[in-house]
């Protein structure tokens, strides 16, 4: 009988252990999500040009042109980079798209967040807006997912009615550095 206890015990916390990370991970994103909207003064902005490999920082609101993918940037206290959104430059301006990676301050990938809108008459007269949210543990494991769709008021349409034609891979790293590196970000 004892036996029988401990070994329900040990399961008992090993599948609350799933929720407790995805708990966790979500508040940290939410955390970080309301830094980066509340004081956006501490964001370093950099902007990759067409044309241009070198990543350019924008200062003030003085703003180039020929914008390819803009970068948002938020570091920690300690100095260390916990978000990085990539947001590229639509030309035809049918959609757009941003790319969120949080990540905890031991350097991992804690959650990526893309949001895309865009047009689909079959399902809406507006855009159609997006958002997927991955939360992933240490070992860059995906642990959770949740994908909506909304319409440009907010409200929620049914994700397999409205299908898009943009299919994009996406550049996810399990840690800032290989993501800093792959973007050729130099700070």
């Amino acid at each position: 009988m004892r036996y029988t206890t401990i070994l329900f015990l040990l399961l008992s916390i090993s599948s609350c252990g799933q929720g407790t990370i995805t708990d966790q991970r979500e508040k940290e994103r939410l955390e970080i999500e309301k830094q980066v909207t509340t004081d956006k003064s501490k964001l370093i902005v950099l902007v990759k040009l067409k044309g241009q490999s070198n990543l350019q920082r924008v200062v003030g609101e003085n703003w180039p042109d020929d914008i390819e993918t803009t970068y948002n940037i938020l570091k920690n206290q300690r100095g260390q980079i916990i978000y990085l959104g990539e947001f590229p430059t639509s030309e035809s301006g049918d959609w757009t798209l941003g790319l969120k990676h949080y990540f905890g301050n031991n350097g991992k990938l804690i959650a990526f967040e893309k949001r895309l809108s865009y047009f689909n008459e079959a399902c809406t007269d507006g855009a159609v807006i997006e958002t997927i949210i991955e939360l992933y543990d240490n070992a860059f494991k995906e642990v959770k997912t949740t994908k909506t769709q909304t319409d440009n008021r907010g409200k929620e349409l049914k994700v397999k009615d409205c299908g898009h034609a943009y299919n994009w891979d996406i550049d996810k790293r399990g840690t800032v550095n290989e993501l800093v590196h792959l973007k050729k970000i130099r700070l």
